[in-house]
């Protein structure tokens, strides 16, 4: 896997793509799938909705999990959720919660003969857990990927990968830079990977714009800002006249892409 596609395009991604490339936010599949994932961990977290739950997966459903192994088959699947849910006390709080990342949500379509016949959902997640004292506190921040098939107008999971879970880390927080700064890193950057890469203003931050997407970048130095959802951070490099000469782009403290300023 290239490290390169791990950036722009809203290009920070996890995934190795050979497909046609994630669909806007504001598109009608991107919605669709985005109000099924709310459905359906609603259904698992707060509701302990089984008979919700049965009708979003496909009966050869498979879930794996970097913790809990590999589950073959809806029921089985199933099986487990009933017996988590008897166990809870219906008068209590929900004993845990999950909560979508902001902005990490991204939807790939998936075609045959031109036709969609399903799509590869993929975000973050980060969960909360009731402790003795009734009180919730920060549990594990998780990737989750998802291949939904679409199957006679009806949309089902096929197959769930739950990865990476680890302890969440205190956020980091942004510091604040004049609006001279800011406006020094405004403008029009070309990536090799990624095509035209436009950095604006957006009050206190900047705002990365390409190819339909977009990400908040957040000032952790002058010249570095970060994202809050990834591991991802950007460094604006300045020439010999002090002038604003490319965006470097670095994963975990690597660089993965360089973008010259046009």
């Amino acid at each position: 896997m290239q490290k390169a596609k791990y950036i722009l395009g809203m290009g920070i991604m996890v995934l190795s793509l050979s497909l046609q490339g994630q669909v806007a936010k504001d598109s009608e599949l991107y919605k669709t799938l985005k109000s099924k994932d709310s459905i359906l961990f609603d259904a698992a977290f707060n509701r302990c909705d089984v008979s919700t739950l049965e009708s979003l997966f496909t009966e050869d459903f498979e879930f794996y999990h970097d913790r809990g192994g590999f589950t073959d088959g809806r029921e089985a699947f199933l099986k487990s959720v009933r017996e988590n849910c008897a166990k809870q006390n219906p008068a209590e709080p929900q004993s845990s919660k999950r909560i979508l990342v902001d902005g990490s949500l991204e939807v790939y379509p998936l075609y045959k003969g031109g036709e969609l016949y399903g799509a590869i959902q993929h975000g973050v997640h980060t969960f909360e857990f009731l402790n003795d004292r009734k009180e919730y506190q920060k549990g594990d921040i998780a990737k989750f990927t998802h291949v939904w098939l679409l199957k006679d107008g009806q949309w089902q999971v096929r197959r769930e990968l739950s990865y990476d879970h680890h302890a969440q880390t205190a956020s980091k927080e942004a510091i604040v830079l004049s609006e001279g700064i800011l406006n020094s890193y405004v403008g029009d950057y070309e990536s090799p990977q990624a095509g035209k890469v436009t950095i604006t203003k957006d009050s206190d931050h900047l705002l990365l714009q390409s190819n339909g997407f977009e990400a908040n970048l957040y000032p952790e130095a002058e010249n570095i800002f970060f994202l809050k959802e990834r591991s991802t951070k950007f460094k604006f490099v300045l020439d010999s006249g002090h002038e604003v000469s490319k965006m470097v782009i670095l994963e975990n403290d690597t660089i993965v892409d360089e973008a010259n300023k046009i």
